[in-house]
């Protein structure tokens, strides 16, 4: 859409020479200008917050790399420590099995002979005993069968003991191997996970960077179809300029001509009146006017503009004469004029008389040189009272003072 639309503008402008620009034209190659400058700000925007992730995923990558560096160190020192436990644990049962072996053959020959007394049954003590020669050899006698009685016993309480102690061995190895075996489990499946992770983030990564390449070139292509929009709508809107202002010449020196040829013609008209124009507030002089025609600062705004007229100041309620003969065509309010009447003396030459407090005539009625009109107000846009007198040669208001004689 975006390709079309530029396509659209360059076709415009191809042509745009060719007739005059319309304001709809130019607004439109403004609107592809800033359209595309909108475009060139968004993909700016977009590029920025890739970055922004792009640089987030790599301290993120940074911090995961080093945890599973980490974490396979650790691995690798649970590796050792359980190479160290089997070995240990190997070395233990292989002497656990040999004193289980020599337990065995202990425990075989107490079990032999305790088998050969029960077989021989107390005969085999007593015959022992009878065979004594002397009661001191009798009590010897009997002490050593009591002896080897207590010893066999003794012995087999060793046996069991020894055979408890060495269980409780084996079984304390097997524990201690299961335990880091189990760490081993969790570790291993620790650096499982945080690989599969890292390779997870490092394929977001290299897709970012993807991302930012595309947008790079999305972003190179933007501006540049924004720089032509901008020049084209810059010489474009320079050429109107230049056209305006050519035109605006030719309505000033137009303007100018008219107004000289109004002027002539007035001048003209002037022959056929009686004289110069009455002065129109017989109660005052040329002393009083306060304003002249042309350039001045106007007394309300305070801003440069043309004045159209005279400004007479005069008492409020005074009378207001007509110029010359004519027909009244305007009487009544007119904006910042207020009160106004307007005549007509022919051949396209017109008097007005402004900001009066009442007019005395009507639309149609036909007055003399000297007529009393209207009475003198502020009316409308005014600082106070005062006639506005104005001059107007085919409905251009003209300089008053050459039909007053000044």
């Amino acid at each position: 859409m975006r390709k079309k639309a530029f396509a659209v503008l360059m076709a415009f402008v191809f042509v745009m020479y060719s007739v005059p620009l319309l304001a709809d034209d130019l607004r439109d190659l403004r609107d592809q200008y800033d359209d595309a400058r909108a475009e060139v700000q968004e993909q700016q925007e977009e590029l920025a917050v890739t970055r922004a992730e792009i640089d987030r995923i790599y301290e993120e990558l940074w911090i995961l790399d080093e945890r599973l560096v980490s974490a396979v160190e650790d691995l690798h020192s649970i590796n050792q420590a359980l190479y160290v436990t089997t070995v240990a644990m190997n070395q233990a049962l292989a002497d656990i099995a040999a004193a289980q072996e020599e337990l065995d053959r202990q425990y075989d020959a107490i079990i032999g002979r305790l088998r050969d007394k029960q077989e021989r049954g107390n005969m085999g003590l007593l015959s022992v005993l009878f065979q004594a020669t002397s009661v001191r050899d009798f009590l010897l006698r009997l002490e050593y069968v009591n002896n080897l009685a207590r010893h066999d016993r003794e012995m087999v309480a060793r046996l069991e003991a020894s055979e408890a102690r060495l269980t409780q061995m084996r079984e304390a190895y097997v524990r201690q191997y299961d335990s880091v075996e189990v760490l081993r489990v969790r570790q291993q499946s620790y650096v499982y996970y945080l690989e599969h992770v890292e390779a997870e983030r490092e394929a977001y990564f290299l897709a970012l960077l993807d991302d930012e390449y595309r947008m790079e070139a999305m972003l190179a292509l933007y501006r540049e179809q924004a720089a032509s929009a901008g020049a084209i709508w810059r010489e474009a809107y320079e050429a109107e300029q230049r056209r305006q202002e050519e035109e605006r010449l030719e309505r000033e020196a137009r303007l100018r001509a008219q107004q000289q040829a109004q002027t002539e013609a007035a001048r003209a008209a002037m022959a056929n009146l009686n004289g110069a124009f009455q002065w129109p507030v017989p109660s005052r002089t040329l002393a009083d006017i306060t304003s002249r025609f042309g350039p001045r600062i106007h007394p309300i705004s305070r801003r440069q503009d043309n004045h159209s007229g005279l400004d007479i100041r005069a008492s409020h309620g005074a009378n207001i004469v007509a110029a010359d003969c004519g027909v009244v065509i305007f009487s009544g309010r007119s904006g910042g004029y207020g009160i106004t009447v307007i005549i007509d003396h022919g051949d396209g030459l017109h008097t007005l008389y402004a900001h009066n407090s009442r007019n005395l005539v009507n639309v149609g009625d036909h007055v003399t040189r000297g007529q009393v009109i209207a009475l003198i107000g502020s009316t409308g846009v005014s600082t106070g009272p005062h006639l506005h007198f104005e001059v107007r040669v085919g409905g251009t208001a003209v300089d008053p003072e050459p039909f007053l004689g000044i």
